[in-house]
């Protein structure tokens, strides 16, 4: 086993010399500008990623999706079965996570609509949100905050989050639409799933292992 990672090991720094060496041909790059022009966005990056290689996109959010079902199902009879720690009497803990949270949200609204025209988009929206809730789960603790958020009907909007995902993909593909609306659209939608994915890794590792 140890002779055929040190051969793969070997082999893919041989392929890696190969290319910084310039032996193969390399095609030219083409230029951005009209890529992003033709999907009427400005931000080259996501004109790639949500319309050059829509198909790597909707792979990824289907590869992120199938880890949340994963994760339940694998965690799902898993239950702590000690007392739950106490959480730490943390005012300022509390008062931070009332205050800040709004404005996680409202950032990571700006991040996903935002990307279509500079840094950002669904992903690092997602994210953010994401850190929000944990932000919230550790003032709150996890428990109270599931049954404020109601979980079974987040698993139900990530499924039509993921859903709307893949319907959305496939009108661009199949149709043609190329619109900076379909952009925001998609981001949105694509951080609303990322985020709902978070919070139920966040909650099954809790229900498994204890409060956080």
């Amino acid at each position: 086993m140890k002779g055929m990672a040190g051969l793969v090991v070997f082999g893919l720094a041989g392929l890696l010399g190969l290319g910084i060496a310039g032996i193969w041909p390399r095609p030219e790059f083409p230029n951005p500008d009209p890529i992003a022009r033709d999907w009427d966005v400005e931000n080259v990056v996501a004109a790639i990623v949500l319309g050059v290689r829509l198909w790597d996109t909707l792979f990824e959010v289907l590869v992120y999706a199938l880890a949340m079902v994963g994760v339940r199902f694998f965690l799902g009879k898993m239950q702590w079965r000690g007392e739950l720690p106490p959480l730490a009497e943390t005012p300022l803990l509390r008062r931070s996570a009332d205050l800040l949270f709004c404005p996680i949200l409202v950032f990571a609204l700006y991040v996903a609509v935002s990307g279509h025209i500079g840094p950002g988009g669904g992903f690092p929206a997602g994210i953010i949100l994401g850190s929000g809730l944990l932000l919230l789960a550790l003032a709150k603790g996890v428990e109270r905050l599931s049954a404020e958020l109601y979980e079974p009907r987040l698993e139900g909007l990530e499924y039509a989050a993921v859903s709307a995902t893949l319907l959305l993909g496939a009108v661009v593909l199949i149709v043609g639409v190329r619109s900076s609306s379909a952009f925001v659209a998609g981001n949105l939608l694509i951080g609303l799933e990322v985020a709902i994915g978070a919070w139920v890794v966040l909650h099954r590792f809790v229900l498994a292992r204890g409060e956080v």
